[in-house]
């Protein structure tokens, strides 16, 4: 489940200290997949649920026109 929020930090890799290869290597292609379904969520969404989650409408369209690989 992806949590949305107004937190610009769920649009950024998280950064940690491992150094598992097969981790790293899968970290990308998760933060693509959390992006794209939170945009997804945040384009299904009417004023009223954005506006209970904190985000206005113009905002969230931002978000949402984006592509998954974009910050």
């Amino acid at each position: 489940m992806v949590a949305i929020t107004r937190n610009t930090a769920a649009f950024t890799a998280p950064r940690t200290a491992n150094t598992d290869t097969v981790d790293r290597l899968l970290a990308l292609p998760r933060q693509w997949a959390a992006r794209f379904t939170l945009r997804n969520r945040l384009a299904d969404m009417d004023a009223h649920l954005l506006r209970d989650i904190g985000w206005d409408v113009y905002d969230a369209r931002i978000e949402a026109g984006k592509h998954f690989w974009q910050a």
